[in-house]
């Protein structure tokens, strides 16, 4: 009887889940290839194709490269049924596009920067003809006191990123 996609994931880590993906991906793999391709030391990727082949989610294959391994029916089903799910597997492509999205972020906070800057400056400006024009008025400069502390905060989280 074939384990249930909750008792894999149970007896499952991540490394298993990665082993079993390269093997999946690639349509069957030696030990070697895995090793390679998941940057898991050896030890750890036999222990796991042992694993993965004792659950019946993998087995041997015939292959002249050596020991080959590929994904069984049973696998391919608990793959289908999302085994994968519970592990956040980031791949090359995801890799390229968080890469995208970290500088695009960092760009938004320098342009916030940029606005933050000049806001401060548009309002230490506006203080100084609202002075001019209202005196020495408690109201007016209470008002500006609160903007210049609203900007402040904005700075200091801003800069906490």
């Amino acid at each position: 009887m074939s384990p249930t996609l909750s008792e894999l994931q149970d007896v499952l880590d991540w490394e298993a889940i990665v082993v079993l993906q390269a093997l999946d991906d690639r349509d069957g793999a030696t030990v070697e290839t895995v090793v390679t391709a998941t940057d898991i030391d050896r030890d750890p990727v036999e222990n796991r194709i042992r694993q993965l082949d004792t659950l019946g989610l993998i087995t041997e294959v015939d292959e002249r490269e050596g020991e080959c391994y590929d994904v069984t029916g049973v696998g391919h089903g608990a793959i289908g049924e999302g085994l994968y799910d519970d592990y956040d597997l980031v791949g090359d492509a995801d890799l390229d596009e968080l890469a995208e999205q970290v500088a695009e972020l960092l760009d938004r906070r320098d342009t916030l920067a940029e606005e933050l800057d000049a806001l401060r400056d548009d309002a230490e400006e506006v203080r100084t003809r609202a002075e001019r024009q209202f005196g020495d008025r408690e109201d007016v400069a209470e008002e500006f006191e609160s903007l210049q502390s609203d900007i402040d905060r904005l700075t200091d989280a801003l800069s906490e990123t």
